[in-house]
């Protein structure tokens, strides 16, 4: 009998079809229906998933009314975590299409008390290809105006979600959410996070070290209750009598603290920024003013004392010990909050955690820093204070970790960053073979500042090469065993509708001009200026030996690190 040539053909296809299925399978993008699929009640440990919806490629609207744009095509997981009864930790997780995943997990953090999913970082991991994970770390309505640390007020559950089970909560769901969807493991697990994301980084690798692979953990407000004790001090210290300035007295104390310091500590005599606050002595009692001299130019002696006594740090007023370090030469454009407005005395306590111990009625005036900072301490320090050095668990399974911190951060003390960096060890490690600490001359607290501010410190920042960005390099690290020595930071300037210069927002994709450009070095290494190229290019920079950073240790009893008890952690 012939053969129907049609027939034939068709016969060939089908078989070829079935031999080519695993690979067209595989190289085909995750379904719809596959992202809905995991959206309906599924229960993962203690997790269970309310929601997951295909998002097309483009522009995305946020609950918070932002828009991302250049998006790849994703599905979004909404999820609610409970480990206990009282606990609602929001998760969310972006998952790209197939074809856009770079075959890893990155999990990033949130500021302050939390109360919100941070819609920037999710964003930008997913540009970079990541599938991408952040939570509101179960503190709504923590994010709502007026109410910050107060949502913790009387909620002990929530305290624990936020100083610790959150993020341990958003990894474990992350990873099963990761493998579900793509039918494979995340290859690579990264945590990424500043401020209170820093925390979260650091509690993590102290506590809970098998969850990432590598963690980029900036400016980390770890040191919990003794922050915020900074925090009350140094709005009692502004609200002394006779310590307040005018504008004019504070912009006088810092140019003159700028010409005394400036260029002395390895930056260009042009910088209007330090790049290494510990190596400026400059008093403020060198300001003091004469018999005859103008005040607006001078400082009285109250305004000078307050004013150094910042410059000294938080101390228990029976003892002298160092209960949290000092803001550094160069936060000036941050403290300037404190010392000249005239109503600080009168705003709410920023310490509001200490409410979690003395009740909501509590007087933050009568705080006493001697027997209410040990009170606090043992109330709530082995829960929200992440001060355990020893990462032996953390390294001895190839984890890496780089802190980054600004040198013009006052919200968090750039030298408690190099204290826990200088305190931190690993068991038959060296530190070099693990962790990398850069610090940002003139960068506030996570960006911002006058000098150069951008450099991948997380994955809201436009994307880089490894020399420019630390994520990358963090990535590049645990591929390729290639530590970070230096990294270029770049100031950014984007021309605003009226034809001036203003910063960048760093969730657009779009790179605008580079103004500046300079290394940030490995710590203890510094970049120095080479006396002779053009001080706005890294290229005129040099990372090289500079004296130590100076400081003074805080206290035995303010370095404590609080087991907790908790059974099910």
């Amino acid at each position: 009998m012939n053969e129907d040539p049609a027939l034939r053909q068709f016969v060939r296809f089908c078989l070829a079809l079935l031999f080519l299925w695993p690979t067209l399978a595989l190289a085909a993008p995750a379904s719809t229906s596959s992202c809905r699929s995991l959206g309906e009640g599924t229960r993962i440990g203690d997790a269970i998933v309310l929601d997951a919806k295909a998002v097309a490629g483009g522009s995305f609207s946020t609950p918070d009314k932002r828009e991302f744009k250049d998006l790849p095509g994703f599905c979004r997981v909404i999820a609610t975590a409970r480990p206990s009864s009282a606990s609602n930790i929001v998760i969310e997780i972006w998952l790209p299409d197939a074809g856009d995943w770079n075959g890893k997990l990155l999990a990033t953090g949130n500021g302050g008390f939390a109360g919100a999913v941070r819609y920037d970082a999710l964003a930008g991991g997913i540009r970079r290809g990541y599938a991408t994970a952040n939570t509101d770390m179960g503190t709504y309505p923590a994010s709502l105006p007026g109410i910050g640390y107060n949502a913790g007020n009387g909620r002990p559950e929530i305290q624990k979600d936020w100083g610790y089970r959150a993020t341990h909560e958003m990894a474990k769901l992350a990873k099963k959410i990761v493998s579900t969807y793509y039918d494979r493991a995340a290859s690579r697990a990264y945590y990424s996070g500043c401020s209170t994301g820093g925390h979260q980084g650091l509690t993590e690798a102290q506590q809970f070290p098998e969850d990432f692979d590598a963690i980029l953990a900036g400016a980390p407000g770890h040191n919990r209750t003794h922050l915020h004790a900074m925090f009350a001090d140094i709005k009692r210290k502004a609200s002394r009598p006779g310590a307040y300035f005018t504008p004019g007295q504070f912009n006088a104390w810092h140019a003159a603290m700028l010409g005394a310091c400036v260029g002395k500590d390895g930056g260009a005599p042009t910088d209007a920024f330090l790049t290494d606050p510990t190596q400026c002595l400059f008093s403020p009692r060198a300001l003091i003013c004469k018999p005859g001299e103008k005040s607006e130019t001078c400082l009285t002696k109250a305004q000078a004392d307050a004013l150094a006594s910042v410059y000294d740090g938080t101390r228990n007023p029976r003892t002298g010990a160092l209960i949290y370090p000092p803001a550094v030469r160069g936060t000036e454009a941050m403290l300037a909050y404190a010392f000249t407005n005239p109503a600080m005395a009168d705003q709410p306590e920023p310490a509001d955690l200490s409410r979690w111990v003395f009740g909501p009625g509590w007087d933050p005036a009568t705080f006493d820093f001697d027997k209410d900072m040990a009170r606090e301490d043992q109330a709530l320090g082995p829960y929200v204070n992440a001060l355990d050095t020893d990462l032996s668990r953390f390294a001895a399974h190839g984890g890496k970790i780089i802190l980054f911190h600004g040198w013009a951060d006052m919200v968090v003390s750039p030298l408690d960053t190099i204290i826990y960096f200088d305190r931190m060890h690993a068991s038959g490690m060296k530190k070099q073979q693990y962790a990398r600490l850069f610090m940002a001359p003139g960068m506030s607290h996570c960006t911002s500042g006058k000098g150069p501010d951008v450099f991948g410190q997380g994955a809201e920042f436009p994307a880089a090469d490894a020399g420019h960005d630390l994520l990358a390099a963090l990535d590049r690290w645990v591929e390729t065993g290639k530590a970070p020595d230096q990294v270029i930071a770049r100031k950014f300037a984007v021309a605003s509708h009226n034809g001036e210069e203003a910063a960048a927002e760093p969730s657009e994709p779009a790179e605008p001009r580079v103004t500046a450009s300079r290394p940030l070095c490995a710590y203890p290494l510094v970049a120095r200026y080479d006396g002779k190229g053009d001080p706005s290019q890294a290229a005129s920079f040099t990372c090289s030996k500079a004296p130590s950073a100076r400081y003074e240790l805080p206290a035995p009893e303010y370095l404590r690190v609080w087991k907790r008890t908790d059974p099910a952690y």
